[in-house]
């Protein structure tokens, strides 16, 4: 059962989630992704739709995580909260990442670090996203402010 579920923040982690995937992926996928023959709208389509795709895997892990730990340990998150949010975001990465590549939705450029995890090759750069930009948005939407 997933107990206190409710009381974590998914809209702001949500919005967390779609910002820091954003700024993620504007910033490597003209790069290390082969999309240079595809035309203007293709790619902007596909960026946009792959933010979108982000912020559903950022509440996927979020959710994924409190079911393993519960919610309580993940706002903010403590120790094992951090290591339920990597573990799952982690394995959602790679089992993503094969995925995609299996049905060559998309295609790595010559910069894009790989790493092969269980046998399968995948890019570096969106396991290290999808790993740790959903706990980043989870402890941005959890965090409180002090007063002073």
């Amino acid at each position: 059962m997933l107990r206190g579920y409710s009381d974590l923040p998914l809209r702001r982690v949500a919005l967390w989630g779609f910002g820091l995937h954003a700024l993620w992926e504007f910033a490597q996928c003209t790069v290390l992704y082969d999309m240079w023959s595809w035309g203007f709208w293709r790619a902007t389509a596909w960026m946009w739709g792959a933010i979108a795709g982000d912020v559903v895997i950022t509440l996927g892990v979020a959710l994924g995580a409190a079911l393993l730990v519960g919610a309580r340990r993940l706002d903010p998150p403590d120790r094992a909260g951090w290591t339920a949010l990597l573990g799952v975001g982690f394995a959602a990465s790679v089992g993503l990442e094969w995925a995609a590549q299996a049905l060559d939705l998309w295609g790595y450029s010559d910069l894009m670090p790989t790493v092969t995890v269980l046998g399968h090759t995948v890019g570096l750069s969106p396991v290290v996203q999808v790993t740790t930009l959903p706990a980043l948005a989870v402890w941005f939407a959890t965090r409180r402010h002090r007063a002073t």
